[in-house]
């Protein structure tokens, strides 16, 4: 039986993807698919969507690995990947109501490194408490507001990824954000 190669860390791993073995893609898609699945439902209207969206992703990691330099993480490098893949499939499907309204929706904890939304001037809701009302949002809603408030994304780029006007980003944002309030107070009773 011939000698069989040890996968033990990350750069064995990665330096085995790029040699196209199956055993380590298995490993790496082990480690980071259910992370990955998150990252993509956050983008696609279902789970059968984000788990296309997952393995496309996937797919593009096993392409792409030779081209991961480390500058980042792996996991921030694959990150982006599914971003950009569950946006893919976004886009086909992308409709897009205007709204012009433009308040404040999300601050930044230095402290626990966390986000809360804003709900008036003396309430809060902690983000894990969110993750169930921002996928009730309009596909158009959720997207542009994961990518900004979450990923943070500027209204720039945004418009670049989901080829629309930064105009639209914006109003995208201000319509999720007042949804998002009001799913807050009804779901969360606050307010």
């Amino acid at each position: 039986m011939g000698k069989e190669k040890h996968l033990v860390g990350e750069q064995d791993i990665i330096k085995a993807c790029i040699d196209n073995d199956p055993r380590a893609q298995k490993i790496l898609f082990e480690n980071y698919a259910p992370k990955m699945l998150g990252v993509c439902a956050r983008y696609c209207s279902t789970m059968e969507d984000a788990k296309d969206a997952l393995h496309e992703g996937f797919i593009k990691v096993f392409k792409r690995i030779e081209n991961f330099k480390g500058n980042s993480s792996l996991e921030t490098w694959m990150t982006r990947l599914m971003i950009n893949t569950s946006i893919d499939h976004f886009k086909k499907s992308i409709k897009y109501v205007h709204y012009d309204n433009q308040e404040k929706v999300l601050e930044h904890s230095d402290d626990d490194n966390s986000y809360t939304l804003v709900v008036d001037d003396q309430e809060d809701v902690k983000m894990e408490d969110l993750y169930r009302v921002i996928n009730q949002l309009p596909d158009g809603y959720r997207v542009v507001f994961n990518l900004y408030a979450i990923e943070g994304f500027t209204h720039k780029e945004i418009a670049e990824q989901l080829k629309i006007s930064a105009g639209t980003s914006k109003s995208q944002l201000a319509r999720a954000r007042v949804m998002l309030k009001k799913l807050v107070k009804e779901q969360l009773n606050i307010g």
